[in-house]
């Protein structure tokens, strides 16, 4: 072997030793667990250590050529994870390091009163669970946490105080201890102690121009120390039990809506809340404001059951009251559909022949979907089939049956809509009166063309001295009597428009010549075409009456 050829392997050694060098460096990297090294690491240096020493004592340049190749091949990859994957290394040790502090941190958080105070909140939502089957339970549940915060914070007095949307008022719902009272008293109102403090108990307070109104507007709690500086403080005289003293006021919330107010009272003498009482007032009524909402969605839960179950009942009740078959009668044909949203139907028409020389028609529509509507639907149905059997015309019967209703021993306060229509067949007459919303269409054959004969009224139930009008007309071969309620013409469609009693008209003339039962089924499907995929809003209630 030459010199020349000597000298060629030195780099081969130097590369050798740099291989080891750097496998060895590893070795001590996986030891310590400075960085987590790779089983692949390991293997291309000892390809390239392995190949450098054979090809020394094996001359080959397509050898080693072949083993730097497959070194290169194996480390690549690894290369390029490296370069694009995610710094899995520097998060795990930002990981550690952070779960190495958060021992501490919560040390440092959490101390034991506060610890404490989560378990008497936690006593609150247990409180919630037993005011379930209680009638009373959710003015227990306000005592309660009345007189928890009330130890907790060692106030003197506490009051809780619920929202109330539609009056725009707060009320008091719970009062206990001593609370000099921080709005004005009421001019006549005694100062005596048990004087005040009952008027306390059962007050009342604008969301305005008052403590509790203008804490609860806010919706943000306040510890106030100086009362004699707070304009929303009154300070009541002379007596020395009237005296303020530092107050602490926590609204509660339900979904940042604010729906009530707790206040905590000191008397002048008493040591001032401290900053520490304020935010054990604000963790205490944190977990107050979920026990409350627990609570008062459950009451709501069981009031809807309740109504369903109502519902059921008045809606199973009022299947008796559909006329399974429209009767055949002579000199007409008849057509009717009735398409109720949820729940008991307000809707209701009835057919009633009654005489040779009359068949009345009712269409009526009852405000409201309780039992308490079910009767009086009841009520004016039973009326009208008994007084039709009389000579008595259309407005008497309605003006008698509005005074059954308004009757001052009823006790009812649900109104109705009727429409009735006396058909005397012999002399094609057409007698009606009508109350309320309901409207009375004629289409006239001869002329092609349909008008609103009834007139807008008081519905049945309003006013006991009302009277209603009969209006009188003869009909002819061809012509038809339109009766509906007003959920048919005011339904809605997805862009916000109204069916309306003009597209009904259009309906009814294009298919004139038509039974009436034809005609009905005609103006249903369109109605349904109108609406698209929208739900009714109110039921809807059609009857035909067409003259042959």
């Amino acid at each position: 072997m030459s010199n020349l050829d000597v000298i060629a392997y030195i780099p081969l050694f130097a590369a050798a030793l740099i291989a080891l060098t750097l496998a060895a460096f590893l070795v001590v990297i996986k030891v310590r667990n400075t960085a987590k090294v790779s089983f692949i690491s390991f293997l291309s240096l000892a390809l390239i250590a392995g190949g450098c020493l054979y090809t020394i004592f094996n001359p080959s340049l397509m050898f080693i050529s072949l083993v730097l190749l497959v070194a290169e091949v194996f480390i690549v990859p690894y290369c390029v994870i490296l370069a694009f994957g995610k710094p899995k290394e520097v998060m795990i040790l930002a990981s550690e390091a952070k779960e190495a502090e958060a021992p501490d941190a919560v040390i440092e958080e959490i101390q034991p009163e506060e610890i404490s105070l989560i378990e008497e909140g936690q006593q609150f939502v247990f409180k919630a669970a037993e005011a379930f089957s209680k009638p009373n339970g959710a003015q227990e549940l306000m005592d309660t946490i009345n007189q928890k915060v009330v130890e907790i914070t060692k106030a003197d007095g506490g009051v809780v105080l619920l929202v109330d949307d539609f009056e725009d008022v707060i009320s008091v719902k719970s009062y206990t201890g001593d609370f000099p009272p921080p709005y004005k008293l009421p001019a006549d109102l005694p100062h005596k102690p048990i004087r005040v403090s009952t008027s306390f108990k059962f007050a009342q307070f604008p969301l305005r121009e008052n403590i509790f109104g203008e804490v609860a507007s806010a919706g943000k709690a306040e510890l106030i120390t100086h009362p004699e500086k707070d304009d929303r403080i009154y300070q009541n005289s002379p007596e020395e039990f009237l005296r303020c003293g530092t107050y602490i006021f926590v609204p509660l919330k339900q979904d940042d809506v604010v729906t009530g107010l707790v206040g905590l009272a000191r008397k002048r003498e008493s040591e001032e809340f401290s900053i520490d009482d304020f935010n054990h007032a604000k963790t205490l009524c944190e977990f107050a404001s979920t026990a409350l909402r627990t609570v008062y969605n459950f009451q709501e839960y069981k009031e809807q059951q309740e109504m369903t179950k109502e519902s059921d009942i008045a809606g199973d009740l009022q299947k008796g009251f559909i006329i399974k078959k429209l009767p055949a009668l002579p000199g007409v044909s008849l057509g009717c559909y009735t398409d109720q949203t949820s729940g008991v139907c307000s809707d209701l028409y009835d057919i009633v022949p009654s005489r040779r020389d009359r068949t009345s028609f009712v269409v009526m529509d009852v405000a409201g979907k309780g039992m308490n509507s079910l009767l009086v639907m009841t009520m004016i149905r039973a009326m009208l089939r008994l007084i039709v059997n009389t000579t008595q015309s259309a407005g008497t019967i309605l003006t008698w049956a509005n005074k059954g209703i308004c009757s001052e021993n009823s006790g009812l306060d649900h109104f109705a809509s009727v429409s009735l229509i006396n058909y005397d067949e012999t002399k094609k007459k057409i007698q009606f009166a009508s109350s309320g919303t309901n409207q009375v269409h004629h289409f006239n054959a001869a002329k092609n063309e349909i008008t609103r004969v009834s007139s807008p009224c008081e519905p049945i139930g309003v006013e006991k001295t009302t009277q209603y009008k009969d209006i009188e007309f003869t009909g002819n071969k061809g012509d038809i009597i339109i009766v509906f309620t007003d959920g048919l013409v005011e339904a809605l469609n997805g862009q916000g428009q109204q069916y309306s009693s003009a597209h009904l008209a259009n309906v009814i003339k294009a298919n004139n010549k038509l039974p009436g039962k034809d005609i009905a089924a005609k103006v249903k499907d369109d109605i349904k075409k109108f609406l698209g995929t929208e739900k009714l809003h109110d039921d809807q209630t059609l009857l035909v009456v067409k003259i042959q």
